[in-house]
């Protein structure tokens, strides 16, 4: 390949890539094969009018420094490193803005690092935040490290998690309705292989991609939710948006449908979606209202709290979403096995 370059870069009279940049006088324009191409014009990229002739032809810099300089993150791991050392956990408390990214993952590793992914849950680190967290909040999560965020959080948050709990709920003084604004971003969970998560909100698009073993809580979530998943279990106290499922092979989830329009809103093609029947079903029955007790506890969700309180009303518009592949009877059975 490296041969073929240099024969053409020759070719074109240039003797490396570097001459080669931004040559647009290189460049020939084509005719367009459709009258939609025909009609596109190229000019204002290929114009070299009004550029100095000694004008930088591309970037100077080998790289931009970062904004964050993880100082957040390394104060985590100062303040309770002698806890992660001596394995005896303790509360913390932090203030956390959107440009601090990863918080979370720097104490997973100290924790991994001595502990192992779940050396400390008898003891774990809770740490109690403040704000709105940066992307990945909560990556590579282990067992012994709860984070819990008054605030809301962007992408990514539990991306690769194993263990732990990761809790998000809007402040008390909030002037609008928890359940119906977005908590946390896109992708979150991606590649999750255990832990929970429970978000008094809305969830972005492709939730639990790939999830495979996580629990989670969410208030609603946008396209592409349970993407690729192929273990864990999530509910989603709410409206979905389309592709629900796409590609699905594993684990299962709990939709609440009141609008009942989730017949259109899920893939078809992978995923079969049952009614949750005391008669046939208890056993999810009770999982789904155990799980959505934690979630309550955990965040103090009104919305979670309305199910409860009234929970023979809401139970019939819930929605059990399993991969085709799996039988009914055998997540069933695993249910009762893990009870």
């Amino acid at each position: 390949i490296a041969e073929e370059v240099r024969e053409h870069i020759a070719a074109l009279g240039v003797r490396s890539l570097d001459e080669l940049i931004s040559r647009v006088d290189l460049l020939e324009r084509i005719p367009g094969q459709t009258p939609r191409q025909e009609r596109l014009d190229l000019s204002p990229i290929l114009s070299e009018q009004g550029l100095a002739a000694d004008a930088p032809q591309y970037c100077t810099q080998a790289s931009n420094p970062p904004f964050d300089k993880g100082e957040l993150a390394e104060a985590m791991v100062a303040t309770t490193l002698p806890a992660i050392e001596a394995k005896s956990g303790g509360r913390f408390g932090f203030e956390v803005r959107n440009y601090n990214r990863s918080i979370g993952a720097r104490l997973a590793g100290e924790i991994a690092r001595r502990h192992g992914n779940h050396g400390m849950v008898g003891a774990p680190l809770e740490i109690l935040l403040r704000g709105t967290a940066g992307q990945s909040f909560g990556a590579w999560n282990v067992g012994g490290l709860n984070l819990n965020l008054v605030g809301d959080a962007n992408d990514y948050v539990g991306k690769g998690m194993a263990g732990g709990c990761i809790v998000i709920r809007p402040p008390d003084d909030i002037g609008y309705v928890a359940r119906d604004t977005a908590i946390i971003g896109n992708t979150c969970l991606y590649g999750a292989t255990g832990g929970t998560l429970y978000a008094a909100g809305r969830a972005g698009e492709r939730f639990a991609v790939r999830n495979s073993g996580a629990t989670a809580v969410i208030e609603g979530a946008g396209d592409h939710c349970c993407e690729y998943m192929t273990d864990g279990v999530v509910i989603v106290l709410g409206r979905t948006g389309v592709n629900f499922g796409a590609g699905m092979t594993g684990g299962f989830a709990y939709v609440l449908d009141v609008d009942r329009d989730f017949v259109d809103r899920y893939n078809h093609e992978l995923i079969d979606i049952h009614r949750i029947a005391p008669e046939n079903m208890e056993a999810h029955l009770h999982h789904l209202r155990s799980l959505v007790m934690q979630h309550v506890e955990a965040t103090g969700s009104e919305w979670g709290e309305l199910i409860l309180d009234d929970y023979r009303t809401f139970l019939p518009k819930f929605w059990l979403v399993k991969p085709k592949a799996a039988e009914l009877g055998s997540l069933i059975e695993s249910l009762r096995q893990a009870a």
